[in-house]
């Protein structure tokens, strides 16, 4: 196998409806094409830069039931012939996500770096992306928890923050240790970390072997391991999507992978981020 081999995780649960009306519940923003003179969507332009990636292999998409076949037809268009499309029954953050996805992932008998992203967000410089991702597959073959934080352009309070114990230095781009997470600031906060070099928007993507994050799930939140692992070994085949079984999962508890895991484990890396990165939250992060 391939140590450097790469499975995409895309979350596609989201309902975008700070975007309301254009990104609606049945029709959230992640399947629109919001970049004027660009008709691929938001997924679709995630699907396009990750295409560059060597050792990239066939992505796992996380969704819901009633999204499932704009998803399909959307993965069609691209050309990707190989993939699972996993369908929870109802949304449980992104910890029970990612345990259902690395489950999916060591099925296949392989154990391979899986790269966690949302299908909303626009990243506008590939290459940059590209390079911190190739950063972050260095980290997470040294067995670490990878996270990408984002150079903080303004004192946001609607992101949560990383604190580095290392300067940041975007020449090397190399994983740094992990001080703190940060919830949501106050602006005075915020206008404190942006003059800060060791601070960075916590930009929800992550990076770690399937086997590692499963290992960590085990210790910090084994509520999560056991409901998704039944959830999943009791999944249903239809068409092209896999359905995880609904009674199981519906004990999982909704949490995420930054409160379950990485703000507890040892392993926390961060890979600095300095590419046009935006989570399309809000109007005025569309216009800008």
């Amino acid at each position: 196998m391939n140590e450097e081999q790469v499975v995409p995780v895309i979350l596609c649960g989201g309902t975008g409806t700070r975007l309301w009306p254009l990104s609606r519940e049945s029709y959230p923003k992640q399947y629109l094409s919001l970049i004027q003179n660009d008709e691929k969507t938001l997924l679709q332009k995630t699907l396009k830069k990750i295409s560059k990636i060597k050792s990239i292999s066939c992505p796992i998409f996380i969704t819901n039931e009633e999204h499932r076949f704009i998803i399909a037809e959307q993965i069609r268009q691209e050309g990707i012939q190989e993939k699972s499309i996993i369908l929870e029954p109802f949304g449980r953050n992104t910890a029970p996500a990612i345990a259902i996805a690395a489950l999916e992932a060591l099925s296949k008998g392989k154990d391979p770096n899986l790269l966690v992203l949302a299908s909303d967000h626009f990243i506008e410089n590939e290459a940059k992306f590209i390079q911190a991702i190739y950063s972050a597959i260095k980290a997470s073959l040294k067995d670490r928890l990878v996270t990408f934080g984002v150079i903080p352009t303004s004192p946001e309070t609607g992101y949560g923050y990383i604190k580095t114990k290392q300067s940041i230095n975007l020449d090397s781009l190399e994983a740094l240790d992990i001080a703190q997470f940060i919830e949501k600031p106050d602006k005075e906060s915020a206008e404190k970390f942006i003059s800060n070099e060791h601070y960075l928007w916590n930009s929800g993507m992550f990076m770690f072997k399937a086997s590692k994050i499963l290992k960590e799930l085990k210790k910090f939140a084994p509520e999560i391991i056991n409901s998704s692992k039944k959830a999943f070994e009791k999944n249903n085949i239809d068409l092209e999507f896999k359905r995880i079984d609904k009674d199981c999962f519906q004990d999982c508890p909704n949490i995420s992978i930054d409160v379950a895991v990485m703000e507890k484990t040892k392993l926390a890396s961060v890979v600095p981020l300095d590419a046009g990165w935006t989570d399309v939250g809000s109007w005025s992060s569309l216009w800008e």
